[in-house]
């Protein structure tokens, strides 16, 4: 007994030294890679997470539709933890609205590949940037694939931006018009379209990790697919056919990089570099740049898809400097 007890923590002692030894090689990768230590083992562990679940193909089309496609319910973490709610006189927007408060608006449309609804990052990252920005936030939560397409979810999503405006009278230019990944690719097809038609435009616009292109056909993508655990090229060019329906997937609704991006607010798109949707951000800064566009590209080296949602230093970086551009 006494021998085996010697042997346990014996064992204890090299595993812990063992584990000491790990995370001292994973602290050396970090900072050679000029990276924090919870950015990399968070990027080693998103292929683990399932945040959504893989569709690629119509028997995986089917398969979600029949065991999932539930309707919105505001989670209860959404409610207790940070303080969102329905917007008065609708069940399918949802506000925050801080302690203390500006005239601003932060009108955020939510990524998911324009399929699935805001996960608990969403939430946390935006109850952080109302808190230091002190702008209230709404964020309708846009009818998805495949149920519904990109006709649809688009003019919910303008319909609930034009409200602010003509019902709750904000002026527009204290709007903030900021979305993630899908949603931010929404964000500037709205922005065009609004443009197009001649409605108040926002103050400005702020792009996270932007879809830019449903069609995800940019060769450049191949290159960094093995650098991405988040995103697959195959998965987004399936749901991204989906949710264009009878479009086609380079039309600028859903693909908004086709666009004209002339006589626009001033528009901020922060993207990592571990990211396939990066290629096409860094096209759209090339494209502003040779058209004289208000348009800046902020990159983060070996970053990850939508990774301003996370709880790393880069991110509260990011954070804090969208405050700034706010205030």
């Amino acid at each position: 007994m006494i021998e085996e007890m010697i042997c346990i923590k014996k064992t204890g002692k090299i595993l812990g030294m063992a584990g000491v030894g790990f995370m001292a090689l994973k602290g050396f990768q970090a900072h050679k890679e000029h990276r924090s230590l919870s950015s990399l083992m968070i990027e080693e562990t998103l292929d683990t997470l399932n945040l959504f679940p893989t569709i690629h193909s119509q028997e995986d089309l089917e398969q979600y539709v029949s065991h999932g496609c539930k309707p919105f319910e505001l989670p209860e973490i959404a409610k207790l933890r940070y303080h969102f709610k329905y917007l008065k006189g609708f069940d399918d927007t949802l506000e925050y609205v801080p302690k203390e408060q500006t005239n601003k608006v932060i009108f955020y449309i939510h990524g998911g590949a324009y399929w699935f609804e805001p996960i608990t990052l969403h939430y946390d990252m935006l109850h952080k940037l109302s808190k230091k920005s002190l702008a209230r936030v709404v964020m309708p939560i846009y009818p998805k694939a495949p149920l519904h397409n990109a006709h649809e979810a688009t003019a919910m999503v303008l319909s609930r931006y034009l409200h602010l405006i003509n019902d709750e009278f904000v002026d527009p230019a204290n709007i903030i018009l900021m979305g993630d990944s899908a949603g931010a690719g929404m964000a500037l097809s709205l922005l065009e379209v609004m443009r197009d038609r001649e409605y108040p435009l926002p103050g400005r616009a702020v792009l996270l990790s932007p879809w830019l292109d449903v069609s995800t056909s940019n060769p450049e993508m191949e290159g960094i697919q093995s650098s991405d655990p988040l995103l697959s090229i195959k998965d987004l060019q399936f749901q991204g056919k989906v949710y264009a329906d009878t479009l086609d997937t380079k039309d600028p609704l859903v693909s908004p990089i086709y666009g004209d991006l002339t006589n626009l607010p001033p528009i901020d798109v922060f993207t990592g570099t571990h990211d396939i949707l990066y290629a096409d951000a860094e096209k759209l800064g090339k494209m502003a740049e040779d058209k004289d566009i208000d348009l800046k590209i902020h990159t983060y080296e070996n970053m990850n898809h939508v990774f301003m949602v996370y709880p790393i230093p880069e991110a509260r970086g990011v954070v804090k400097e969208i405050a700034g551009l706010i205030s």
